[in-house]
């Protein structure tokens, strides 16, 4: 395992003691994993940051071809690195526009055998990446600050845009502000709509235990 807080794909499938199994995708073996989380969920992407291995039994994963295919387009959309499906378990077939979508976009399927747990899966990957904890830290930070700039001052949504995809994935950027949009029909194009919800946040902010309300896992 890299010891510089840099994991990716091909280190998990690289590992021994996991012995995932690459079904599709070879053409993103390079993806930084930052995290493994398992979820069951069919569109788990309103909770998740990027650059994730997802990881799960197969309850997660619909029957039919087309919604296989837009399951697979949904976390790739949002920035995950990598699925990982239990082998054996509750994974239906794979249909052929599952595959084809893991073809065209390179996005990684892994399987894991059934004598692997998946809490091993999440150690390997922590233990890769606990260095790299501050500098994460902060790149969330940063782009917080950077709403913050965009609320306070004079900058165009380009402007501010540009400087989040300096420290988040582009397109779990992109997914976000859209997802945003249609949740909240305030769509972020423009320096008044993310100003009104800057203050939006900063009033939740004020009113206690306001912020704190249970996630879907």
């Amino acid at each position: 395992m890299p010891q510089d807080g840099v994991i990716r794909v091909e280190d998990l499938l690289r590992s021994p003691a996991l012995q995932l199994r690459l079904i599709a995708g070879e053409a993103g073996l390079a993806r930084r994993v930052a995290w493994a989380h398992v979820s069951e969920l069919e569109d788990p992407t309103p909770w998740l940051f990027g650059s994730e291995m997802i990881m799960t039994t197969g309850i997660a994963v619909p029957r039919a071809a087309e919604r296989q295919r837009a399951y697979l387009e949904r976390l790739d959309d949002a920035g995950v690195a990598c699925l990982a499906l239990s082998e054996g378990l509750m994974v239906p077939p794979l249909t052929r526009a599952f595959l084809a979508a893991e073809g065209e976009r390179g996005f990684p399927v892994a399987e894991v055998p059934i004598p692997v747990p998946f809490m091993a899966i999440s150690q390997q990957v922590a233990a890769a990446t606990v260095g790299d904890m501050g500098r994460r830290l902060n790149a969330q930070l940063q782009v917080f600050g950077a709403v913050q700039w965009l609320a306070a001052g004079n900058l165009s949504a380009r402007e501010i845009f540009a400087r989040l995809e300096r420290h988040i994935h582009p397109n779990t950027l992109l997914y976000r502000v859209r997802r945003f949009g249609q949740i909240s029909g305030r769509p972020l194009t423009s320096t008044e709509s993310l100003a009104e919800v800057w203050l939006a946040l900063r009033a939740t902010a004020a009113v206690p235990g306001a912020a704190h309300r249970p996630s879907p896992a």
